[in-house]
């Protein structure tokens, strides 16, 4: 397969070796949404390859909402610090890694946190083409769940730490 990321530096054009891949979490109810994706056959955020023109808070809205039929808006982890006409700040994600299982090339992924738009009521439609179900999950129900190490271990860090970061109490939402 042809590197999907071609880098031309000095007339001379080589693959990144690299996919880029931007995921969501929304917590509402001390739940976190999840997909079961088709080709993984397990429970992961909804999220997918940066298409060409994506920004990475782009990618995860789209990706949002052909998973799950959700409008959200992505929550910066990071601060912005400044605003002009030269540069504008795209919200930060709460984790960043890299992936190998289930990928042919590596897969930088970033996480970020994403919130539905203010007063949206949208019912969750997933995707079957991509996913075979969306489901809320609790805490509690991660230790069971047919998923990747890693994403049990930063759906529990999004659950524990969202509230203080949206200063929300994820109790407006079903």
């Amino acid at each position: 397969m042809i590197d999907p990321i071609q880098i031309t530096r000095d007339n001379v054009t080589r693959g990144f070796g690299y996919s880029l891949i931007c995921s969501g979490y929304l917590i509402e109810n001390d739940r976190v949404l999840l997909v079961h994706h088709n080709g993984f056959d397990k429970w992961v955020p909804p999220g997918g390859h940066v298409e060409p023109g994506e920004t990475f808070d782009m990618t995860v809205r789209r990706e949002f909402k052909e998973e799950t039929g959700l409008t959200v808006d992505v929550v910066s982890a990071t601060p912005s610090l400044l605003s002009d006409s030269n540069a504008t700040p795209l919200p930060g994600p709460f984790y960043v890694d890299l992936e190998r299982e289930g990928f042919e090339f590596p897969a930088i992924v970033q996480f970020f946190y994403v919130r539905r738009i203010a007063g949206d009521r949208e019912e969750i439609r997933p995707q079957l083409d991509e996913v075979y179900d969306a489901a809320w999950f609790t805490l509690k129900d991660l230790a069971e769940l047919k998923t990747f190490d890693q994403v049990r271990r930063v759906a529990a860090y999004a659950l524990q730490s969202y509230s203080s970061l949206s200063g929300s109490n994820n109790t407006d939402k079903q």
